[in-house]
């Protein structure tokens, strides 16, 4: 276990906010383990990955064009983008760009991806302030942190309320990230939570349809600097937002059916320690282009497939056992490019054609392939209270695969390929990040950046990196 050093009197716990403002601004890099410093590395060049390559799709173009209209001007760069922009408009369109693609980490205690709110944050808000290496990777495992626990004290209970962790708790983060850059003492870092806590937003809507989720991490970074920044400016908010009985946890959580009581929780150890005792070291990476829901059921039927050499035709049926969170997914379309990532019926049927599912597997012409979409009548998912008793310590799925013959396969995973506990080997993450990054923003550029971003603690200043990164 990698020991976090928490603030010396955490032991008297004095609310959530000022735990976490305590937390950030005594964070210190030289008293984070090797292993978390490592992770933190790696989940910041696979988040530039996402940001680059979501740079393209429709969104992006979308949110670039309308803030060109309303905010032009500036001199912030954007991974993948060609233009310069306000440090708000940049974390904003990082942000978007970066959860477009469903290719981003994610924090599951929070069931939220910290990668593409707090990324964008780090990166844009660095470059306005000029940081260097060392403060940048601070600023991002402790918005990692911030983002994570927060997130994790409310889940499921926000999402079953139709709240969207990534947007409502990154805000937080992103706010946390800034205030390392700018120095801010525990009374500005709570001013800004307090700030942050009347910022978020973000509701689930993207189960039925829409492209609304793909803003949210930017929404939550553009939000936290204008937080930190209002408080630093003097804008007072309520030092105690988060645990106050009219406050965050109240508002997004609720007070009902078992809640916890927010005034008294131990804010730094929501969510648990899996291989580390920081948020960046057990968060997930993914292998998959989709909804990480999706995942464990992905992981047991291309086993299945793959181990069983089945093609698609000797498939007869695939029935999905789940977690509660989870069955929704069994009843999402595919009609359009983000259904389609969110889809159980539409992502099986691909995995057992294609064993793979990638960027690829979603365009128009694939949503219209007849002989994948009449497969997603083989699938059915059902809630298996056994499993469901397990959410969200895991993210358990049990995969039957019935064939035409009478044959039937089992696998159950609980730990999907990308968990801390089930780790992508670092040569697969380089293979993906290039596969993000090089079409992008060409070979040399990509291998350049990832190598300075391997050893970002080194450098004095980030700019010339974020110059890099876009066009």
């Amino acid at each position: 276990m990698n020991i976090m050093h928490k603030p010396a009197d955490t032991e008297s716990l004095a609310g959530a906010t000022a735990d976490l403002a305590r937390f950030t601004v005594n964070l210190d890099l030289k008293d984070v383990d090797a292993f978390t410093v490592e992770r933190a590395k790696t989940h910041l060049f696979d988040t530039v990955g996402a940001c680059i390559t979501g740079a393209v799709q429709q969104v992006t173009v979308a949110c670039e064009a309308a803030m060109s209209e309303l905010l032009p001007g500036g001199d912030v760069p954007v991974p993948g983008q060609k233009g310069r922009y306000d440090v708000l408009t940049a974390a904003f369109l990082g942000g978007t760009a970066g959860h477009g693609l469903e290719l981003d980490d994610g924090f599951r205690p929070a069931g939220a991806h910290p990668g593409v709110a707090i990324v964008p944050t780090v990166l844009s808000a660095g470059y306005h302030y000029n940081v260097d290496g060392k403060t940048l990777l601070r600023a991002l495992i402790a918005g990692y942190e911030v983002m994570g626990r927060i997130g994790a004290a409310m889940h499921p209970r926000q999402r079953q309320r139709g709240f969207h962790n990534t947007a409502v708790a990154g805000v937080f983060g992103a706010a946390a990230a800034v205030s390392v850059f700018r120095g801010h003492d525990e009374k500005t870092l709570k001013n800004a939570f307090g700030l942050a806590s009347s910022m978020a937003s973000g509701i689930n809507t993207h189960r039925t349809g829409g492209d609304a989720k793909r803003m949210h991490p930017g929404l939550a970074a553009r939000s936290g600097i204008m937080a930190a920044t209002m408080a630093e400016k003097g804008f007072e908010g309520l030092e105690t937002a988060i645990e106050d009985k009219y406050g965050f946890f109240t508002a997004f959580a609720g007070t009902d059916n078992g809640a916890p009581d927010w005034a008294n929780i131990d804010i730094l150890e929501e969510g648990g320690h899996i291989k580390s005792d920081y948020v960046i070291g057990d968060c997930y990476i993914k292998p998959h282009a989709c909804c990480r829901h999706l995942h464990p059921m992905l992981d047991a039927l291309i086993d299945i497939v793959k181990s069983e050499n089945l093609s698609a035709d000797q498939v007869e049926k695939v029935e999905v056992g789940l977690y509660e969170v989870a069955v929704v997914h069994g009843e999402i379309g595919w009609d359009n490019f983000t259904t389609s990532q969110m889809s159980i019926p539409f992502t099986a049927a691909t995995a057992l054609h294609k064993q793979s599912v990638q960027l690829a597997h979603f365009t128009p012409e694939a949503r219209g392939d007849k002989a994948i979409t009449a497969d997603c009548a083989k699938v059915s998912v059902y809630l298996d209270k056994e499993l469901d008793a397990q959410y969200p310590e895991k993210r358990p799925t049990r995969v039957d695969v019935t064939t035409k013959d009478g044959k039937r396969f089992s696998k159950l995973v609980d730990e999907p390929l990308g968990a801390a506990r089930n780790p992508v080997p670092e040569d697969a993450m380089v293979v993906k990040y290039m596969g993000l990054a090089a079409p992008v923003i060409g070979e040399q550029r990509a291998t350049d950046v990832l190598a300075q971003l391997r050893q970002v603690e080194q450098l004095n200043d980030i700019r010339g990196l974020v110059e890099s990164m876009a066009l």
